[in-house]
């Protein structure tokens, strides 16, 4: 590792004045740590720090996308934490350059209970530009969760050419706010990016076309088995269906991130100091879908 990026001071937590990255999650191997108080008063909150990175073609710009908004900016709470920063950073030289910053507004859904939820997001990909594709999705939801259906789980897409550029110094100083901290309603005039719901990967009809030997096929909702899709989907990946990709015909991998949920004797964590087995009783396999989709002829995905 020979440089690290530190973003603005705006999504550093700080708690008691001092900057803290900790968890409130203690380790396995040190059950009795707590972490006071347990919510950053500013910054990234726990666990939804920079979950999307992508990069252009040329290598020269970096985009970064925050998971979900803010402490500041509403997100202490799932139904406020919508409208979340996007960075864009020049690499040409050896030292980055940070250039721009907007806001994307992240997709809501209705929850089983008939309230409003923000889906979080878990990866960003350049398209061209000026649009990404973001995989957003629920949580506690599919293979191993209490829930076995996933109300929302799309790779979709933002454009942010008539975007907002909100870098400034007051905007990312400590506690620097665009939103409201209450409610995380966006300040009057700044224009968000545009975004647009594209792949969903919920469609049983769908995913029911594939299986296993044993006649399990792929779902979601339903059966706790191998075939139900996992809750924690991460990635986003394009190759192009005929080499160079001038027809615009791309194959789309996404893969799932299984957080190391397994019974078996292989469990080991801390160094292979502790073995491990999870606590929920299931074994996870990571899973991977792909899908074969149409970009615009504009778009120039790596």
């Amino acid at each position: 590792m020979v440089l690290a990026i530190r973003p603005p001071e705006a999504f550093i937590p700080y708690r008691n004045g001092t900057q803290s990255f900790n968890a409130v999650s203690p380790p396995r191997y040190d059950p009795d740590r707590e972490t006071i108080p347990e919510d950053p008063s500013s910054g990234r909150n726990n666990n939804q720090g920079f979950e999307g990175l992508s990069a252009s073609p040329d290598g020269k710009t970096l985009y970064i996308l925050l998971q979900s908004a803010l402490v500041q900016e509403g997100g202490e709470s799932n139904p406020t934490r919508r409208n979340t920063r996007f960075l864009e950073y020049d690499i040409s030289r050896r030292t980055p350059r940070y250039v721009r910053e907007y806001v994307v507004p992240l997709p809501t859904y209705t929850n089983h209970n008939g309230n409003t939820r923000i889906a979080a997001q878990s990866e960003v990909h350049y398209v061209s530009d000026t649009q990404f594709m973001v995989l957003a999705r629920d949580s506690n939801s599919g293979h191993g969760q209490d829930d076995s259906e996933s109300l929302y789980r799309h790779i979709d897409i933002f454009d942010i050419s008539a975007a907002t550029n909100i870098k400034s110094t007051a905007n990312d100083a400590v506690n620097g706010s665009i939103a409201s901290r209450d409610d995380g309603v966006l300040e009057a005039g700044v224009t968000p990016a545009q975004y647009c719901p594209w792949l969903d990967f919920n469609v049983n009809n769908q995913l029911n076309r594939f299986g296993y030997a044993n006649g399990t096929v792929l779902h979601n909702g339903g059966e706790q088995d191998a075939g139900l899709l996992n809750e924690k989907w991460e990635s986003i990946g394009l190759v192009p269906v005929n080499g160079n990709g001038g027809d615009g015909e791309y194959y789309l991998f996404s893969l799932s991130d299984n957080d190391f949920i397994t019974q078996d004797d292989i469990g080991y964590m801390n160094g292979g100091a502790l073995q491990y087995a999870d606590e929920s009783g299931f074994n996870l396999d990571n899973q991977a879908l792909v899908f074969k989709v149409k970009l615009p002829k504009h778009a120039r995905p790596v």
